[in-house]
């Protein structure tokens, strides 16, 4: 009897936490809140996964100025680690730069995979709130097939090949999806319509490509933000004035270090009151009226995209310079048909009361495959005797 009145008891008990499960409300899913684009990418995928509260740290490495991402896709990064994800906005990119480092709240936002590349999607423009900006960021140097096997744990990391091939695909321009290779192994890279690309030159080979690793469909595609991703050959060039000598003004050409460079109007000066650095500098003048001295300083070479030239610059101390009413200045030149003709492109003023050379930077702005040369002009009005004030110009520095 106590053993039926023992069993009759469990089957109560049973049959109450029964009915308890069934009327339980349980959850189709929890809310998640990692800490990092790392910890972020390491989350297991759900249809029903929402974010809670978060606060990631990371760097923006998209450049939606540049127009070649989508309008409503920002890529971030990991500060401290491989690790980068899409955020897929639910409006436009109008305000999120390059190199803002941001804190982003995932609050109802959902994580899952479109097109091949994990994304975080849903999320508003508002949970975004920048720190800081114009940060740089150095992009991870790769190799192509280290970035295929390794591209699906990084997600769209900021990396660097050195060396590459650009396939042509009929066209002369940067356009379309394009096959790059560095002789071993070929991806993919893209160059969208809108984007600053359209209208450069392919360069056919280039020195290094920086881009966002992406993943699209079951493709590796490596996509360059901007102009300054793309380095056709050197990233600098320093000409110094160093290597050959004349002290007669008349037109000349000179080899210096760089090339065959036009003095018209000047000489190499290696006096001590000479502004210089190192051991001389052009001495440049120029006299109105005199064809043979037009005071000017001019690469009889091109150079492929340059994009600033820094141009440094002092007074020749002579009491006729120094006690000049009028300004002493110089204009910058550039030719982009081999010389046959030139546009300014800025002026620069000398100190005339300075005694060491100052530097000022000319923006030029060169194609990527652009061939140009640069030229510098005595701009400054002359004396009585239609001689220019005597103006020292040194280290012409090329940006690329």
């Amino acid at each position: 009897m106590k053993t039926r009145d023992l069993l009759f008891g469990m089957l109560l008990l049973l049959s109450a936490f029964s009915g308890c499960r069934d009327d339980a409300q349980i959850p189709h899913y929890e809310t998640s809140s990692p800490s990092s684009i790392y910890a972020l990418r390491r989350i297991q995928t759900d249809d029903n996964l929402k974010f809670g509260t978060t606060a990631i740290r990371a760097i923006v490495t998209s450049d939606y100025e540049s127009k070649n991402i989508e309008g409503n896709i920002i890529v971030v990064q990991d500060l401290t680690d491989d690790a980068a994800i899409l955020l897929q906005l639910r409006e436009e990119n109008d305000a999120i730069k390059q190199g803002d480092i941001v804190r982003i709240n995932l609050e109802q936002s959902t994580l899952k995979y479109m097109d091949g590349e994990l994304t975080v999607s849903d999320l508003s423009l508002n949970n975004i709130t920048v720190e800081s900006s114009g940060n740089n960021f150095t992009p991870k140097i790769v190799s192509i097939a280290t970035l295929m096997t390794n591209c699906k744990y990084w997600g769209p990391l900021l990396v660097r090949l050195n060396k590459i091939n650009i396939s042509d695909n009929g066209s002369t321009k940067l356009s379309g999806d394009l096959l790059i290779d560095d002789e071993i192994v070929e991806i993919q890279t893209r160059f969208r319509d809108a984007s600053v690309f359209a209208v450069e030159t392919n360069p056919l080979f280039v020195e290094s490509m920086v881009g966002l690793a992406r993943i699209i469909g079951d493709e590796v595609f490596l996509m360059p933000r901007n102009i300054a991703d793309i380095q056709v050959g050197l990233t600098e060039l320093l000409e110094d004035f160093e290597l050959s000598s004349n002290t007669n003004y008349d037109s000349k050409n000179m080899n210096f270090i760089t090339g065959s460079w036009l003095i018209d109007g000047g000489i190499t000066a290696t006096s001590a009151a000479d502004p210089k650095n190192g051991r001389q500098s052009i001495r440049l003048q120029g006299t109105v009226g005199n064809n043979n001295r037009n005071g000017i300083i001019a690469m009889n070479f091109d150079l492929k995209g340059i994009k600033t030239v820094a141009v440094s610059h002092g007074i020749y101390p002579a009491a006729a310079e120094t006690g000049n009413v009028n300004p002493t200045v110089f204009t910058v030149e550039v030719s982009r048909d081999g010389g046959n003709t030139y546009t300014p492109i800025g002026t620069g003023e000398v100190d005339k009361s300075g005694t060491s050379l100052e530097t000022t930077v000319f923006e030029v702005n060169a194609g990527l495959g652009e061939n140009v040369r640069i030229r510098i002009v005595n701009t400054s009005l002359p004396f009585a005797n239609n001689n220019r004030p005597r103006i020292n110009i040194d280290d012409i520095h090329f940006k690329f």
